[in-house]
């Protein structure tokens, strides 16, 4: 069966850095990069392109502040050459003008950012990250954020649960079912209904009793299908997510249709569109 596939988090860097910029992220997690040289819009398209993917939650991540408005313009050039992107701009807690920032994302057409604590070494629940939050939430905007290590202390989902306690109406797409590596703590630390979560970087390590029951806890209508490219080839990730053994119904709603309902569809001239 032909399914509509929506990439929920990938990731695109401009030609000149994007080699060191994949070797940097294979290195950060000891993984042996599935597209190294390939972190290009084109490599995305091409490995998308593969299972048929429509559209692309595209980012990347600002690890300085000097860095924030030079991403969200190439992003958001990316997304003007290609119809198949959604693009998704970048924040750094510790730069200056956050309001204004958030205000010209919104004119280059983003409705989301995306942060990776992490890579940009604040705590999730940080003071100084809660007004950036704010920010957000004030004008209707999604968060997808890299949540959960186990070596690092930034992105530990009690962390992101005080976030969400504080600012409830915040709207957070929880990358790597809301705690890469701490999967444990992720499925004791949330309540249904707080975030939706994408199964991105995951499902090459968790078993299938463990994946099923965040199922049953923060129910299926709540997961998104997302490739951490250039993390993963597109073909394989698939593949995993197949293995899983879930209805044709099930499959249709993490593949495509619980992003395009939270998200927002409309129907242009040419068919569906975001």
């Amino acid at each position: 069966m032909k399914y509509r596939i929506i990439d929920t988090h990938a990731h695109i860097f401009p030609m000149k850095i994007q080699e060191k910029a994949v070797d940097a992220i294979g290195t950060f997690y000891g993984i042996p990069m599935e597209h190294s040289g390939e972190g290009t819009s084109e490599g995305l398209l091409a490995s998308g392109g593969k299972i048929g993917v429509e559209k692309y939650i595209v980012c990347s991540t600002a690890t300085v502040p000097k860095q924030v408005t030079a991403i969200n313009d190439f992003v958001s050039g990316e997304c003007a050459k290609h119809l198949e992107f959604i693009g998704f701009g970048t924040l750094h807690p510790a730069m200056d003008g956050i309001p204004e920032e958030l205000d010209r994302c919104l004119s280059l057409g983003f409705r989301g950012i995306k942060l990776h604590p992490d890579f940009q070494e604040f705590n999730i629940d940080s003071p100084d990250a809660m007004p950036m939050y704010r920010e957000i939430a004030k004008r209707g905007m999604f968060l997808l954020i890299h949540l959960g290590d186990a070596e690092r202390p930034y992105t530990k989902p009690e962390r992101m649960r005080r976030v969400l306690d504080e600012i409830p109406e915040l709207k957070v797409f929880g990358a790597h079912f809301g705690g890469y590596h701490a999967w444990d703590e992720a499925y004791e630390a949330y309540e249904p209904g707080m975030l939706w979560m994408d199964i991105s970087s995951s499902l090459y390590l968790m078993d299938k009793k463990l994946t099923y029951r965040f199922f049953d806890k923060f129910g299926l209508e709540n997961f998104f299908f997302g490739s951490d490219f250039p993390m993963w080839d597109h073909s394989e990730e698939l593949g995993r997510f197949m293995a899983l053994g879930l209805s044709e119904e099930q499959n249709r709603m993490i593949l495509a249709e619980n992003f395009l309902r939270v998200y927002g569809e409309k129907q242009g001239k040419n068919g569906p569109e975001i």
